[in-house]
């Protein structure tokens, strides 16, 4: 005995070839169909006259069926067996774990087949029903010589056999994908040998018979009657309605009246077994097929005697599964079920062809997971590969970016040093220019600084032409305390003679002024101290205070000048623009403090306090 397919191991590649062998006395029906992502498509259909072909012999027969299938790329074969060598029928039994219901069926199938020494292929599927405390099983069982020998006549023991049903089974399945199928419906496939008959309820197999009166059994009864040869009874029963007036003949009539009581002694048998349904038979739609129905009249005959309602075989809708051509119902059905396309199927593969084909599927699945890996890694390859392009392409588009900023910057360094130079060229003048308006204006200021005072101005010089004299002996002001710094050696520019300083050169840009106060220490103190800081206050100076002792020149004339009330104030100009070269490139704005138009510090006239 074998075991029936898990559902796992009838997972296959969504993409599959399949040929069904639908073998007869007469002819071979052959049918490729491809499966594609569960689209099927109708690929090929050939019929073999084996007489017309000569193909008599069964060596003729398997050189034939193989060169066919050679020439169709050598696919999967689904192979059809004769209803008469099998059974089908529904099998009742207890309510029982899933475990034993394979045991169960099993002890059944060798009870009603007879046999114990045989051994037995079957297999079974479960059944939609509404009876209480039973289940229900559509199983068919065979003798496995009787498959094996199947095989062998048409020399397949070397094809990849990939299902094995019976013609029962692949009318089922053939009917079950049609839309517009009755749920209630008796299928009656007359071939040249065979009629077999299915009863389908809710659309499920519920009863499969066979009996020897097919297509042959009429022509034989013509041949007799006419006393012709089977070949011509043939043609004529093709090519002439005999049941029909002015040709027809009582004789063969009355086979086809036979064959009508056959059909009828069947089901009554059946409907005996299933008496619920023996009121019924008139809720079921008569489906036929088989080439035995091409004769001329005998549906027609058959309606109209019998009171049967026979039907052609039902037309798919475009948008649904392909119809197969006439003939070709069984072989259609054969290649549904063996592409995983039917909903009650019915396997008879034996145990090492079975066992065959799963690896053989295993191999085509790792074959499939392998092809779709390598598609998947060309894919991260192309993707990878089209990343780093546009990362080098980005990566090109900002370097020349950069490349046309470096190019600005360069352009610009050019343009700056040039527009730098011709500023140097004309900064002398500009500086030259604001040190005069500056002194005209502090000359304003001071002028302004000794109104309603008792004091003047004896000396206003710039710092550069005062500090170019010698420096002279300390005699009003106190001496300020200084830091010792390193002799400079200086040049006089009014004697020419060298001079040693004791300071660094203290000239800036700006104006001292000597001023006389004649008046008493305290309101020479004050006086000085309002002077001092209102030219604080004012923003063309960075610096008002004091010049220390040692900084001093003898400039004025001593006969202008009170002795011990004379002070001396360095006065410095904010720093500007024009002051300093610009080296390369501008120079960073100075502090606030120290550039025109900052506050300067704060000086408290207290300061003063120094003054003797």
């Amino acid at each position: 005995m074998i075991r029936r397919l898990s559902i796992l191991a009838r997972l296959r590649p969504p993409i599959r070839r399949v040929v069904a062998l639908d073998p007869g006395s007469r002819t071979l029906k052959l049918l490729l169909a491809e499966s594609e992502f569960g689209h099927l498509r109708i690929q090929k259909e050939e019929l073999i006259d084996l007489k017309a072909e000569g193909l008599v012999s069964p060596e003729e027969i398997r050189a034939h069926i193989i060169e066919t299938l050679e020439s169709w790329g050598s696919p999967p074969v689904a192979l059809v067996l004769p209803q008469h060598v099998s059974v089908s029928q529904v099998i009742d039994v207890p309510l029982a774990p899933e475990s034993e219901i394979q045991k169960l069926i099993e002890e059944e199938t060798i009870r009603l087949s007879g046999v114990s020494e045989s051994r037995i292929v079957f297999d079974f599927v479960r059944m939609e029903t509404a009876a209480k405390n039973r289940q229900q099983f559509w199983v068919t069982f065979c003798q496995e010589g009787d498959i094996r020998e199947r095989i062998t006549r048409l020399g397949l023991e070397h094809e990849e056999l990939c299902e094995i049903l019976t013609t029962a089974n692949a009318l089922i399945a053939a009917y079950q994908v049609i839309p517009s199928r009755s749920p209630r419906a008796i299928l009656v496939h007359m071939g040249a040998q065979t009629t077999v008959v299915v009863v389908l309820l809710a659309g499920q197999g519920a009863f499969a018979t066979a009996f020897q009166m097919g297509g042959d059994f009429l022509t034989r009864a013509i041949a007799r009657n006419r006393n012709s040869s089977e070949e011509g009874a043939e043609a004529l029963k093709r090519t002439t309605d005999l049941l029909s007036e002015p040709q027809a003949d009582p004789k063969f009539a009355a086979a086809v009246d036979g064959w009508v009581a056959e059909l009828n002694r069947q089901l009554k048998e059946w409907l005996e077994r299933n008496p619920a349904l023996a009121e019924e038979k008139a809720g079921f739609d008569f489906v036929i097929s088989g080439g035995g129905f091409d004769q001329p009249g005998l549906v027609q005959y058959v309606n109209a005697r019998a009171g049967l309602k026979l039907l052609p075989w039902p037309e798919a809708k475009p948008s649904a599964m392909p119809r197969p051509s006439k003939g070709f119902e069984v072989a259609f059905g054969a290649a549904i079920q063996a592409l995983g396309l039917a909903s009650q199927s019915i396997s008879l593969l034996p145990a090492d062809y079975r066992a065959l084909w799963q690896r053989r599927q295993s191999r085509q699945r790792l074959e499939f997971a392998s092809v779709a890996l390598l598609a998947v890694c060309v894919l991260l390859c192309v993707l990878g590969t089209w990343h780093n392009l546009s990362l080098m392409n980005r990566k090109s588009a900002l370097l020349a970016k950069v490349e046309a900023g470096q190019d600005a910057v360069k352009e610009n360094y050019s343009l700056t040093s040039h527009l730098l130079d011709d500023y140097e060229n004309f900064r002398p003048f500009f500086s030259a220019r604001q040190t005069t308006v500056d002194t005209l204006k502090t000359l304003a200021l001071l002028q302004q600084s000794r109104s309603n005072r008792t004091s003047w101005f004896v000396v206003v010089a710039d710092q550069q032409s005062y500090f170019a004299n010698p420096p002279g002996v300390p005699s009003t002001n106190r001496v300020a305390k200084t830091n010792s710094t390193p002799a400079l050696t200086g040049l006089s520019p009014f004697t020419g003679w060298a001079m040693t300083f004791t300071n660094p050169w203290p000239a800036r840009p700006g104006i001292i002024a000597e001023l006389c106060i004649p008046e008493e220490p305290e309101a020479a103190r004050r006086s000085l101290g309002q002077i001092v800081a209102a030219l604080q206050h004012e923003r063309l100076f960075s610096k008002v205070d004091l010049l220390s002792e040692d900084l001093r020149r003898i400039v004025a004339d001593p006969r202008v000048v009170v002795p011990d009330r004379l002070f001396v104030l360095s006065l410095d100009f904010a720093e500007t623009d024009f002051q300093k070269p610009v080296a390369g490139k501008r120079p960073l704005p100075a502090s606030r403090n120290n550039r025109r138009g900052s506050r300067p510090p704060t000086v408290s006239p207290e300061n003063a306090d120094s003054i003797p």
